[in-house]
């Protein structure tokens, strides 16, 4: 709701400060703060969407002073169209205030305000299982005839 109000708010004073720029005299900075506002009140979290928020303010006015060849209503399109650039300017300055801040306190976070951390124990060397031949030797089945000599085969 809040997004909306500041919205709706800040196209009011662009088209304000489009019809009567002489009626107050900080149009600008109105803008701005409402644009940092919106930007504080929600934070854009894609990176894509972030870099259009930093590039839009400076291609939105060059964009809307081509407006001006329509006829009657494109001059005061330009014009709340280049007012608003200002509140997009303040949108992506909180934004780049915002990851800034992220970005310090993560940071940050890789510190263990000075305490040793434990160092990890090397797990212990299992001892090889012997290997399996395939058989079981103990029983009375004596495959090679009684000859306690006889060589093993199985594995050349």
């Amino acid at each position: 709701m809040l997004q909306k109000g500041l919205l709706g708010g800040s196209i009011v004073v662009a088209a304000a400060a489009t019809f009567a720029p002489d009626a107050f005299g900080s149009y600008a900075l109105v803008l701005v703060v409402l644009g940092l506002v919106m930007g504080l009140a929600n934070p854009i979290e894609d990176v894509a969407a972030r870099i259009a928020i930093y590039v839009l303010p400076v291609l939105l006015p060059r964009i809307a002073d081509n407006l001006d060849v329509i006829p009657v209503a494109g001059e005061h399109l330009n014009g709340v169209l280049s007012q608003f650039a200002l509140v997009i300017a303040g949108v992506a300055i909180a934004n780049f205030c915002f990851v800034l801040y992220n970005s310090l306190m993560a940071a940050g976070n890789d510190s263990d305000d000075g305490a040793a951390e434990p160092e990890a124990a090397e797990p212990e060397a299992a001892e090889p299982e012997a290997p399996s031949w395939g058989g079981d030797n103990s029983g009375d089945d004596d495959s090679d005839d009684g000859d306690d000599e006889a060589e093993d085969t199985r594995n050349v």
